[in-house]
């Protein structure tokens, strides 16, 4: 059956009806195709592709792992995140959540979710139909495509998500989930490696990354550097108490956790507030000296390697600040993220091959696009 042309084009780039987008444009427009089939796609900040949704009559078709996600064609991919999120963690949590008295004692999750009803409750922002997303509706729109990335492949640990429902986890697992997500992202098969499962109880990162084009695996280890005032934590975000480059607790936690007989990156997120021009791509090509923090912790790595005798457990330190959520202001847009990496001169496991880090360092530095549909 014809889509009708007054209604939503089924590719939904645009916020256009079928006859004004994609109805005589032929049949290999995304819109005319996407009625016929899945469409394989290769989304900006990717080195994949991925099945779009499919148009049946008034029906969107979305297939997720093994679940197959039917909703009315108009639904956004927005909407759609934040349905997944809902599926993943149970909506029997979030009710809970919810019927706590003191707003401040819900998870943080449940608190971005009330800011982005309270968004979406008002007019668009822009003639097409879009919103200004603040920092913390940007954040909850990330974790949902993180958890998308994740999961078309395969179904989250359990203790994964339990990590993630539990305040005192959560900083830890969206981490490891945003890192996990830039992988699969950038061609990465991820294979998580589990506590419980591990009877000899040996330290160990948290995932192995295989690069599918070449057959390269990582070891990867990912930290998140906890700030009052930020998350679950409460107090004040205070410039005085709190220096930006002050990671390397965690980093010495991290590297004891490498393996030793392939290439490891450690990943650490600094949780900074940041100050960015909007439209800065998230792994920008300014100088490091643009933000003194990562210039910090350039320096002190630096110093490290050259006291060391011998070889060092991590090939490479990752060092971001994805910390969208400091900002919540009305009709202010999101804060960008931003990233740094830093190779060690003498690594136990070298990695030569430049294939793999291009594809990594392409999706870290388009980190912050969500695609409008999918």
């Amino acid at each position: 059956m014809a889509l009708d042309s007054s209604k939503l084009c089924p590719c939904g780039l645009y916020g256009n009806s079928y006859g004004d987008c994609c109805e005589h444009k032929g049949p290999e427009a995304l819109g005319n195709a996407m009625q016929r089939t899945g469409v394989p796609t290769r989304l900006e900040g990717t080195r994949v592709d991925t099945l779009s949704s499919f148009v049946g009559g008034d029906t969107r078709f979305r297939i997720v792992w093994n679940v197959l996600w039917n909703v009315p064609q108009e639904q956004s991919f927005h909407q759609f995140l934040d349905a997944l999120i809902g599926a993943t963690l149970g909506k029997d949590w979030f009710q809970e959540q919810n019927k706590l008295p003191v707003a401040a004692d819900r998870h943080v999750l449940v608190r971005w979710r009330s800011s982005l009803l309270s968004l979406v409750e008002r007019p668009p922002d822009k003639p097409d139909g879009a919103y200004i997303r603040t920092g913390v509706v940007e954040a909850y729109m990330h974790f949902g495509y993180d958890l998308y990335w994740l999961q078309i492949a395969h179904k989250l640990p359990e203790r994964l998500v339990i990590r993630l429902k539990t305040r005192e986890y959560f900083q830890g697992a969206r981490y490891e989930v945003l890192v996990a997500a830039v992988f699969a992202r950038a061609g990465f098969d991820i294979e998580w490696l589990d506590d419980e499962d591990d009877a000899e109880e040996e330290k160990h990162c948290e995932f192995i990354a295989t690069h599918k084009k070449t057959g390269t695996k990582l070891g990867v280890e990912t930290k998140s550097r906890q700030r009052s005032g930020a998350l679950h934590f409460r107090g004040d975000v205070s410039l005085e108490k709190n220096l930006k480059g002050d990671i390397f607790g965690l980093y010495e936690t991290a590297i004891k956790q490498l393996p030793e007989d392939i290439p490891s990156l450690v990943f650490i997120d600094a949780n900074w507030k940041m100050s960015v021009s909007a439209g800065t791509p998230a792994y920008s090509n300014f100088p490091i000296e643009t933000y003194p923090w990562i210039q910090e912790v350039r320096d002190e790595l630096q110093l490290r390697w050259s006291n060391l005798n011998g070889t060092t457990a991590e090939t490479g330190v990752f060092v971001t600040s994805f910390a969208y959520y400091y900002e919540d202001s009305e009709g202010v847009p999101a804060p960008i993220g931003v990233s740094g990496c830093f190779m060690s001169p003498k690594p136990t496991a070298p990695l030569n091959n430049m294939v793999v880090f291009g594809d990594l360092d392409y999706c870290l530095r388009h980190n912050d696009f969500i695609p409008r549909q999918l």
